[in-house]
């Protein structure tokens, strides 16, 4: 039987080329993904470091940022694209034993991580991001949320992110509290994008978001949702919060 840790290596050891187009330049979609960031900060002087950076997505939206962008994955073929794509500097690197001095960095940002650890990595990772922010560095925290509709589906249909199932707003709390974060302040983002499924380039279906119509239906269909959606079962959890 295929382990939690092996099977999520396997399912993400490759880069993504046409998940980082979409992610990036795709219309609509792309801007609704830059402004899941818009609480990560850099000034002039400053290191950001994103954990599990991927192919570079969040990275390249954060390219206008003044600080110095860094990134790790522990992907090699992914860190290489990202390191391509986004100009940051991106290394291959396991998120519980990250390969920098204490107190390096201003600001970290871990988005869509931690329910890919198993309990222990998840500690670890936030241990070191704790270790390598400087006093009174940001931590930017976004994971899905498991009372979300999509969220469930997703867990559902693919093995890969049954982690999903263990994403809640209570377990994220506990856990940054037990790193040492302090100064939590938490949002919620996306109250049911449907156009992170339909518009999915898997389907063939995301240059229909070029079209004006297109556009337009979405815009409105979230402005609705913003509504009719409990902001409980909302998509993304985000969190701010401070390292002491």
């Amino acid at each position: 039987m295929t382990s939690f840790v092996e099977r999520q290596r396997r399912h993400h050891e490759r880069a993504d080329a046409a998940h980082f187009a979409w992610q990036t330049g795709a219309p609509y979609f792309a801007a609704t993904e830059r402004a899941l960031l818009d609480g990560v900060r850099a000034a002039a002087g400053e290191r950001l470091l994103e954990i599990g950076c991927g192919e570079g997505g969040n990275l390249w939206h954060l390219r206008a940022l003044d600080g110095a962008r860094f990134g790790v994955d522990y992907s090699p073929a992914k860190a290489a694209f990202a390191r391509r794509a986004t100009g940051a500097q991106v290394t291959a690197a396991d998120a519980a034993r990250l390969p920098f001095a204490d107190e390096t960095f201003n600001a970290v940002l871990i988005r869509d991580l931690l329910h890919h650890l198993t309990s222990d990595g998840r500690a670890r990772a936030l241990a070191e991001a704790h270790r390598v922010l400087k006093p009174g560095g940001r931590l930017t925290l976004v994971e899905p949320n498991r009372r979300s509709p999509l969220v469930l589906l997703q867990a559902a249909l693919v093995p890969a992110e049954r982690g999903l199932f263990r994403s809640t707003r209570e377990r994220i709390e506990r856990e940054l509290r037990a790193a040492g974060f302090d100064a939590l302040a938490g949002d919620v983002r996306q109250p049911l994008p449907l156009a992170r499924v339909l518009l999915h380039p898997k389907l063939g279906a995301a240059r229909l978001a070029a079209l004006a119509p297109v556009e337009r239906a979405l815009t409105a269909f979230d402005r609705l949702a913003e509504r009719l959606v409990p902001r409980g079962a909302w998509l993304y959890l985000l969190y701010q919060a401070r390292r002491p």
